[in-house]
This record gives C-alpha cells, structure tokens and sequence, in this order.
C-alpha cells in the first residue's frame, strides 16, 4: 500500500487492534483513538464524549472509525462531533463500521445494500444517525467513503466460550432462525483492501456465506471444546422469555447478502464458512485480544 499519511483508527478494540497488527504488517503508518490509557505510544486516550476533543487530526488522510455510538440517547454525538473537527482539513477516505441492524426485520428475506432501511432499536437508529451523518458531511467534502454494515462479529477469544462453559442455553435448532456472521480477520482484510489508493466508495455488506443459526454455531463450539449443552428450548417465546437480550437480535431476521463487496474488491472471506472460522479461532494461540 503505497498512498502517502498516517491511518487514524478510531476505537482500539476487537476490530481496531487487529487491524493495527495488520497495518503494521503492510508497513502502513497508523496512530489510534481509545478511551482508556493505552501503554503503547501510537495509541492516544481521547474521549469521545467532550464537547470539545482534546486530540489532533491532522496528517490523518485516511480514517476508519470504529468507536460505538453512545449506548443511550438519540442519534451519535460522538460521531458528529469528531466530523465537525474535520471540517478545516477533511480526509480523503474514510472508513465507518456501522452495523446490519439498520435493515430491521426482513422477515428472514436475502438482504442487499438496496434493501430498505428498517431500523427500529434504539441502537441500530444511533447507528443509521452515524451513516447518515457521515454522507452528508464526505459529500460536502468530496472525501471518499465507505460504510461497512457488520453482522454479529466473532474470532478469537469471542466464541462465548466462557458462556458456553457455563451451561449457555440455546433455542432448539429446528426453530433458531438464520444467522449473520463475520469473523474478525475478514473484516480486517476488507477494510485495508478500502484504505488502498483507488479503492471503490459505497455502502458494503460483509457477512460470510453460509448463515448458520446462533444455536448451532454454539453447538459447533461446544463440541470443540468438549462440553454438552443443557437441553435445547423448542418454543422461542419461551427462549425469549428468560433471555430477553437475545429477542431484539433473533426475532430480526435477514439473511444478509455479501455480494457487491466480493465483486467491488475481488475478494472472498478467508473463513466463509462458521466452521472453518471456529477451528481457526480456537487454534489460535496468539494473543490479540
């Protein structure tokens, strides 16, 4: 990757850090954004939430932003107000992981960028507010950008392990619906392929292939680590009634369709499929986490 400046990464987390490793790899100069204090000397504690951000953009011609909205209110504070510090030396690309939340219920429907917007959490609206928000101001600008629309993302140390160890209890899989998925190190490969000169500008879908359900990728991980599941619940009502947290997610259903990405980038994910991507998650004895 030969485009000259250094790679603002907003939000130091799961994606964020290993993204940096791959930066690193691609001798691409980078600094990042994390709200708490960070030992290593490329990464700076900003907090999203002042009125006023105590950081400096400048020399930041590519950025990708990774950092949350705030999990209450309305619309993404944080975001705008990082946009309006933009606004004297806009940047020439960036980056925005949003979420496929904003599709809402397609009825388990075979999702597109083309689909409506559907949005009804709270959270996925925070998030609709954020990719809106960012059109607006790249277009004004002229700054080329992509939004990326994440389905639930796993690797590494995020297989619900220690949940499933626990005794995690699971819908039945004859009633679980469709799942959306993406492994973290695809997400990784799709943002530097976009952070490359030339690369194209546009909303993107990234999810793999195959859609296994919730219930039977933590059975796929169970059986891997050695441990048995308590007995499966039939009636999702049931399911939904002592896991509430799980209803918002399983009672959207959409398949969500990665094709335009694949074809934009020439790219396919090197885990297109749950299993290959556990085996690869569990084998991993890297700390990156």
């Amino acid at each position: 990757m030969s485009e000259a400046g250094t790679v603002l990464v907003v939000g130091m987390g799961y994606v964020g850090r290993a993204l940096a490793q791959a930066l690193d790899q691609e001798g691409v100069a980078w600094s990042g954004w994390r709200r708490q204090k960070s030992e290593h000397p490329r990464v700076r504690s900003v907090d999203l939430d002042a009125e006023q951000l105590d950081a400096d953009v400048a020399g930041a011609r590519r950025i990708v932003y990774l950092a949350p909205p705030p999990k209450s209110g309305d619309g993404d504070p944080r975001l705008r107000r990082f946009l309006a510090r933009l606004e004297a030396d806009p940047p020439e690309r960036f980056v925005y992981a949003s979420t496929t939340g904003v599709y809402g219920n397609q009825h388990g429907a075979e999702v597109t960028e083309d689909a409506p917007l559907l949005a009804a959490s709270p959270r996925a609206l925070r998030r609709l507010d954020a990719e809106r928000a960012l059109v607006e101001a790249a277009t004004r600008w002229g700054t080329q950008w992509n939004i990326l629309r994440l389905p639930g993302i796993y690797g590494p140390g995020r297989l619900r392990e220690e949940a499933i160890r626990a005794g995690l209890q699971v819908p039945c899989p004859d009633v679980c619906p469709a799942g959306n998925r993406i492994h973290r190190d695809d997400i990784v490969a799709v943002i530097v392929r976009l952070l490359a000169s030339g690369a194209p500008t546009g909303v993107f879908n990234l999810a793999d292939a195959e859609h296994m359900s919730s219930t039977r990728f933590a059975m796929a991980v169970a059986q891997r680590i050695g441990v048995e599941l308590p007995p499966c619940i039939p009636d999702l009502e049931a399911y939904y009634a002592t896991h509430p947290g799980m209803a918002s997610f399983l009672r959207e259903r959409r398949r969500v369709d990665s094709s335009r990405v694949r074809r934009a980038l020439n790219w396919t994910p090197r885990y297109d499929d749950a299993i290959s991507g556990i085996d690869a998650s569990l084998g991993d004895g890297t700390d990156r986490n």
